[in-house]
Order: structure tokens, then sequence, then C-alpha cells
């Protein structure tokens, strides 16, 4: 079972695959890292970017979408544009899309001992934790 865990910052998504359990994952290794919606008032760039993103869930056969769930209001909010692309990604009906918040990923770290694969970029970290968080 693949799991794709997703952070959504500004017009991207950031993406981790995962495979395994929470005591014995692997890291997938993918060629896309993130995908960017170029213009969000461009129906074409929106279509580009759902076309891009429901490709790479399906040539890397994710089993389940796990997007880190983002503020409605206060200091820590999303912008208008990362629900555009949350909705989007929730629109892929060949396998369960899930909304993590955040404080059951900070739970999930803080219960588990793991190392961070080395081959993770800094900006695809809150992807992994969000992806790792659905291990079984």
């Amino acid at each position: 079972m693949t799991i794709c865990g997703v952070e959504l910052s500004a017009s991207e998504a950031r993406l981790v695959l995962l495979e395994g359990k929470k005591d014995d994952f692997s890291l997938v290794h993918a060629k896309l890292r993130k995908i960017k919606l170029k213009d969000e008032a461009d129906q074409n760039e929106v279509k580009v970017f759902r076309d891009s993103i429901f490709a790479f869930f399906k040539e890397n056969q994710v089993s389940i979408v796990a997007i880190k769930k983002r503020g409605k209001k206060g200091a820590f909010s999303g912008g208008s544009v990362g629900f555009k692309l949350e909705g989007i990604i929730q629109l892929y009906d060949q396998c369960p899309v899930f909304l993590v918040s955040p404080q059951t990923i900070s739970a999930t770290m803080k219960r588990y001992e793991f190392t961070i694969p080395k081959e993770i970029m800094k900006y695809q970290q809150v992807a992994f934790e969000t992806a790792f968080t659905k291990l079984s």
C-alpha cells in the first residue's frame, strides 16, 4: 500500500510517497516532488494541475492520499489557492483522500521513534510527516 503525503504551500503541492508500517516503512522514490499551479485564475492551468497530480497518483499506484489540513481562520490559516488545490485533490476518486489535522500529525511524531530518510528534502518534511501519520 502506497501512501502519498501532501502539504499545500502557496500554489504548490509538495509530495512524499511511503510504503509499509510505522515501525517498518520505506520511501518510494518518485521523479516528482512537487506540482505547481501556475495561474489559479486560468481554467486551463487548473486542469493541467488536476491532470498532473491525478497522473502522479495513478503512475505511483497510490492507495491513500493524506493532505495536511490547514486552518480556515487565524494566524495559520491557508490561502484561497491552497483550498482550491485541496478541493481538486479531494476529487480524486481512485482511492481515499484524507485531511489530517496538524494536532494528529504532531501527536504521531511524538509517539514514534524513526529517522527521516536522507532523500527527503527540507521542503518535503511536512508531507513526509503527513504520510507517516497514515501508515498503519
